[in-house]
């Protein structure tokens, strides 16, 4: 009998669409099951790729949200400029 693969949590295909929290969260997961020596190395280098993409989503979740910030900041300095300071 084939040994089973252990259970991964519901993972989407793509974090396109994920929260940054969400990304985030599986990231940990994914680290903790590829140091625990939990998953083979053949699994192994799949969680990896998915953890590259992890990481992509949630450093463009952190770009837009710095660029808004920043959006917001001038908005912001401008309205206090016309108003007199």
């Amino acid at each position: 009998m084939a040994a089973k693969k252990p259970a991964k949590p519901d993972q989407p295909s793509a974090p396109s669409g994920m929260s940054f929290e969400e990304a985030m969260n599986q990231l940990e997961m994914l680290i903790e099951r590829i140091e625990s020596g939990a998953i083979g190395l053949e699994d192994s280098i799949g969680e990896y790729e998915r953890g590259v993409k992890l990481i992509q989503r949630c450093k463009g979740v952190l770009a837009t949200s710095e660029q808004r910030v920043e959006e917001l900041s001038k908005q912001l300095r401008e309205q206090n400029e016309a108003a007199g300071g």
